[in-house]
């Protein structure tokens, strides 16, 4: 691992460096905010089912304390404490009598009371008088003792009872969930038991009291359920376990404030509970959230910290990415550069980007491209002193007047015996000799140069017969301007060497020259064999290096090149374009001058 990130570049290290010190920072945030929402919103639906189960429990408190008080307004009533101590079995008009006297009674104290379905006064001789708060009121005659009247008996006087929910059958056919309060009625003041009361009230009377209020969200996993001790259910808001009894909950196990910490599950569920029992009705209310809400406020939460994760982690790898892409642009650019400088172009040059650290770097790459400039330009300079030394060496052995003289005398004799080609050549090879021999540190006009070529080129043409022409196309102008000397002529060398040395017939050079601003264009064409592309760029190569690499050819262009490097600065060489089977374009670019330099 270690090596793989060691063989990346700078650009990559510093990426992937920046974007994954911020993807974990970023995931260490989103983990920790997780946690802490989590719990928070545990905590927060605890509190919420918390308030919830005791606002419902502290109403229906309220709601039952009121029907204890109309339940106490009956049994003070002095009509019914007179009526019940009195009575012993009268005849059947008389209860009649006592029906008619009570039903106003009892429609009065019922009427504020939406819930109330039903009010029963039972005598001590098994008579009942009950008032059906839609129907009316009817006398039955039931002689047997109720449980709940037993349980009262052996209680003290001021206490009533709960029962739980049941179904009566009303009147008009309708099934209805009640549930009863119940209490013994005693005389007033001997304390004797003269009765017994029973007051039904509608289960539906617990839909109004259950006042559920910004908890929409949690309406599909709520549940809430009033049990009495025996864990009979009194009310169950979705209406589908109301009246059973032992439907599996632990009563004692959801009291305590173990609720807040340990889940409790009931059928096949698991729930976060709480539980509000009431000491006044002996009322169990519990409220049950499904886990499968926590789960999916969970799932909720960790949607959004994973989107934002990943647009936080989308946007710092793009920062990640600019911001190492801007600190690697100088050091990618100068190795691009040291490349090229290994390949022998020491042109390149880095400008100042106002950076110190880089500016320093750039200051000391150019000084050290200006130094080895310098001693390569030496060295080279060294070698051209030492070359003309040797060739003024040679022209001091050799008599130039005697070698003119003796090329003169062959084509006197030549023209004497008639052979006017031999003449013709001695003629050119004297002048050639003439002008190659001498000055070769000077600069010539072009037209002097043009002529030396014309020399050459009568030479060749004699060699080769008609093999090849030259065509020369060179404004009035550009034959006055000044060039160094043999610039040219070794370029139609080569073509004649290289470019036409297959061609059998047709071959044609094309020599060029003009002004173009202030700028001397010369151009040297041929329809040889040119060159493939591989070769043409291995040329350029050797062009545009300061190292001389005699390998392969073009030894001539380079000190071409490099001589006009040396006289004219960087800006000045040599252009090449060639195609193979179609020719080859070399293109010379000097200032223009015609003053002697």
């Amino acid at each position: 691992m270690k090596s793989l990130f060691r063989s990346l570049s700078i650009k990559a290290k510093m990426f992937f460096t920046f974007a994954g010190a911020y993807t974990v920072m970023i995931t260490i945030i989103g983990v920790a905010i997780y946690i802490s929402n989590v719990n928070q919103m545990k905590n927060q639906t605890y509190s919420l089912s918390k308030v919830l189960s005791a606002q419902f429990s502290r109403t229906v408190d309220l709601y039952f304390q009121d029907i204890e008080r109309l339940s106490l307004a009956i049994f003070t009533d002095s009509y019914i404490q007179e009526a019940l101590s009195n009575y012993e079995g009268q005849s059947l008009n008389e209860d009649v009598m006592i029906r008619n006297s009570l039903y106003p009674r009892l429609f009065n104290q019922a009427y504020p009371h939406s819930g109330i379905e039903g009010i029963t006064i039972y005598t001590n001789e098994g008579t009942s008088f009950y008032y059906e708060k839609s129907g009316g009121m009817e006398i039955n005659n039931e002689p047997m003792e109720k449980e709940w009247m037993a349980f009262l008996n052996h209680q003290k006087k001021d206490v009533f009872s709960l029962l739980p929910s049941k179904q009566i059958s009303m009147k008009n056919g309708d099934r209805k969930w009640i549930v009863s309060l119940v209490r013994n009625i005693y005389n007033i003041p001997q304390r004797k038991k003269i009765g017994s009361l029973k007051i039904d009230i509608n289960i539906d009377v617990f839909e109004k009291l259950l006042e559920i209020e910004n908890v929409e969200e949690l309406e599909n996993h709520l549940r809430i359920l009033v049990l009495s001790e025996n864990q009979t259910v009194i009310y169950d808001h979705m209406n589908k376990r109301t009246g059973e009894q032992q439907i599996g909950l632990n009563l004692l196990q959801t009291r305590g404030d173990q609720s807040k910490t340990e889940p409790l599950n009931w059928g096949t569920k698991s729930y976060l509970y709480t539980n509000d029992y009431s000491s006044f009705t002996n009322w169990d209310t519990i409220v049950l959230i499904d886990n499968e809400f926590l789960q999916y406020e969970r799932n909720q939460i960790m949607l959004f910290i994973g989107i934002s994760g990943l647009v936080a982690i989308s946007i710092i790898a793009f920062i990640s990415y600019l911001l190492s892409h801007h600190i690697a642009k100088p050091y990618i650019k100068l190795m691009k550069k040291m490349k090229r400088v290994e390949e022998g172009d020491l042109t390149e040059r880095m400008e100042l980007i106002g950076n110190t650290e880089i500016d320093v770097m750039t200051r000391v790459y150019n000084n050290m491209l200006d130094s080895i400039n310098q001693l390569i330009t030496g060295v080279y300079e060294s070698t051209l002193a030492e070359k003309n030394a040797k060739i003024s060496a040679l022209q001091s052995q050799i008599n130039p007047h005697f070698l003119y003289n003796t090329l003169n005398v062959m084509k006197s004799i030549s023209r004497v015996k008639g052979v006017e080609e031999v003449a013709e050549i001695s003629e050119s090879l004297a002048d050639l000799f003439k002008y190659s021999m001498r000055d070769l540190d000077k600069q010539v006009h072009l037209f002097e140069e043009l002529n030396h070529i014309d020399n050459y080129m009568k030479i060749q043409s004699h060699r080769f017969k008609d093999r090849f022409t030259l065509e020369q196309w060179v404004s009035d102008e550009a034959k006055q301007a000044r060039i160094p000397k043999l610039l040219i002529q070794p370029l139609v060398e080569n073509a004649v060497t290289h470019g036409l040395r297959d061609k059998r017939k047709g071959g044609v050079i094309q020599l060029n020259a003009y002004e173009n601003n202030d700028q001397l264009m010369i151009e040297v064409c041929d329809n040889g064999i040119g060159m493939t592309a591989q070769t043409l760029e291995k040329v350029k190569k050797k062009l545009n290096s300061r190292i001389v690499d005699s390998e392969g050819g073009g030894l001539g262009l380079h000190n071409i090149a490099q001589r006009m490097k040396l006289m004219y600065g960087h800006h000045f060489g040599i252009e090449m374009e060639s195609r193979e089977n179609i020719g080859t374009r070399v293109q010379i670019v000097l200032p223009f001058q015609t003053n002697k330099v």
